[in-house]
C-alpha cells in the first residue's frame, strides 16, 4: 500500500474523532445557558456537559489552585473558592482567568468586611459567572474540606455544604477552538497525502519519460 493511500485511510480515522467530539459537545458548541448552580446541583449527571449560571453576591476566598493542563502542556492556573450562596450555603467555584480572579479576591475582602460589621452590606456589584458542574477531584476536594474545618463552617453548626463544582475555567470560544484545533490534524493528513500522491505521480512520470526513445 503507497504511504498517500495509508495517510488517507489514517486521516479519515483521525477526522472521526472530532466528529465524534462535536456530537458529544453539542451543547458547549451551540447551546446557551440551560440551567442555575441550584437545579444542576440537585441533578448533576443531567447537566453533565452543559452551560449552567450563578450569580455570586459574596465569596469567603480562595481555598485551593493547580496547574491548568491541555494533553499535559501547562496552559494556565485554575483558581478554586468557597461562594457564600443566596440562601446561606456555601458551593465551590474554579475561574481560570486573571479578572475573575482579581474580582473574587475583592470580593471576598468586601465579604469579610461586612461579616466584621465594618460595613452595611457588601459593597459590590454581583457578578453572574457561567460554567459546567462537575466532581471535584480528591485532592481539591481535601482542601475544601479543610478550609471549612479551619472556618469552623460545619453542617453541625446549622451550614448546608454543597459539594459540586461549579467550574469556570472554560468558555465556548475556548470549546470551539479545541475542537477546531483537533480537526486540523486530519485535516493536514489530507493535505499531506494529496502533496504526497501529485510527488509520486509526477515522479513515475518522469521515471517513464526516461526510458522513452528520443
Amino acid at each position: 500500500m503507497k504511504s498517500s493511500t495509508r495517510l488517507i485511510i489514517v486521516s479519515c480515522l483521525a477526522l472521526a474523532i472530532p466528529l465524534l467530539c462535536g456530537y458529544f459537545m453539542r451543547d458547549l458548541l451551540f447551546k446557551g445557558v440551560v440551567a442555575t448552580y441550584e437545579e444542576a446541583a440537585l441533578n448533576q449527571s443531567e447537566y453533565r456537559d452543559k452551560w449552567i449560571s450563578y450569580e455570586v453576591i459574596a465569596c469567603f476566598g480562595e481555598y485551593a489552585e493547580s496547574t491548568e493542563t491541555h494533553y499535559f502542556i501547562p496552559t494556565g492556573h485554575e483558581y478554586y473558592y468557597l461562594v457564600w450562596m443566596e440562601d446561606g450555603s456555601i458551593m465551590p467555584l474554579s475561574v481560570s482567568k486573571k479578572s475573575d480572579k482579581e474580582y473574587l479576591d475583592a470580593l471576598s475582602d468586601a465579604t469579610y468586611d461586612y461579616c466584621d460589621y465594618k460595613t452595611e452590606y457588601i459593597d459590590m456589584e454581583p457578578r453572574t459567572f457561567i460554567g459546567t458542574v462537575t466532581t471535584q477531584d480528591s485532592e481539591i476536594l481535601g482542601y475544601y474540606n479543610e478550609t471549612l474545618d479551619y472556618m469552623g463552617t460545619s453542617e453541625a453548626n446549622g451550614w448546608t455544604i454543597r459539594y459540586t463544582l461549579l467550574d469556570c475555567t472554560s468558555t465556548r470560544g475556548g470549546t470551539i477552538a479545541l475542537v477546531c484545533a483537533v480537526m486540523l490534524i486530519p485535516i493536514l493528513g489530507f493535505v499531506t497525502a494529496f502533496t504526497t500522491a501529485r510527488k509520486e505521480k509526477k515522479k513515475v512520470e518522469n521515471q517513464e519519460e526516461t526510458f522513452l526513445p528520443k
